[in-house]
């Protein structure tokens, strides 16, 4: 056993070995990440480089509606790898500054999120619709969307998503709504669902075709 793999012993009929695994597996349960030798992260970690970076990610404390100002989550923005950090942010701190400051998130910074295709430039796209709220930012809002849109495809095609990518997509639907204006004065918060996203994907790739035999 990969895991734990001490803690495995053979009876005479059966196996005994710890079975946290299989609920953390199931999601019925979530590990401990207590600093210790038994910590479920560190040990998931040794064995599959990247899971602690996927648990401790900033992703979740705002999906779990976890309250952030600005400059918390300039500062989760900053947790994530760097080819999303290099994009986010100037290379290095101006005069008398200690960081780098926040590039403009423009067309192009979205473009090339997209084309990453990570986990963390997903991250990175539900952080700045996020920021958008706090900051009362329809623009940053409608990037950031625009890219968690455009980066789905890849996404559901990534191995370690694979059986989790359904529930994580209808869950940050729930949180990142879009935000149409019927007036300066009224906004209505609208849920653009992920299987309407994947089926749009289908149809730019197989084509509807009607009834005259053209495809649309």
């Amino acid at each position: 056993m990969a895991l734990d793999g001490d803690r495995v012993r053979k009876r005479d009929t059966d196996v005994a070995r710890p079975r946290k695994w299989d609920a953390y597996e199931k999601g019925t349960r979530v590990p401990n990440d207590r600093p210790g030798p038994r910590n479920a992260v560190e040990q998931a970690q040794a064995r599959f480089p990247g899971t602690s970076r996927w648990f401790r990610s900033p992703l979740w404390r705002y999906l779990k509606k976890e309250p952030l100002d600005a400059m918390q989550f300039e500062e989760a923005l900053r947790t994530l790898e760097p080819p999303v950090t290099a994009l986010l942010f100037e290379a290095e701190p101006r005069e008398h500054e200690q960081v780098p400051r926040q590039r403009p998130f423009d067309d192009e910074s979205s473009r090339q999120l997209i084309a990453l295709g990570s986990f963390d430039a997903l991250v990175a796209a539900v952080l700045m619709a996020g920021l958008s709220e706090v900051i009362a930012s329809p623009d940053l809002r409608e990037r950031a969307l625009h890219v968690y849109v455009g980066i789905q495809a890849k996404l559901r095609e990534t191995p370690l998503l694979e059986g989790i990518y359904p529930e994580l997509f209808s869950l940050i639907d729930s949180r990142c709504k879009h935000w149409i204006y019927l007036a300066p004065n009224q906004r209505m918060d609208v849920v653009i669902f992920w299987q309407g996203v994947e089926a749009e994907d289908g149809q730019r790739i197989f084509g509807d075709v009607g009834e005259d035999g053209i495809d649309y």
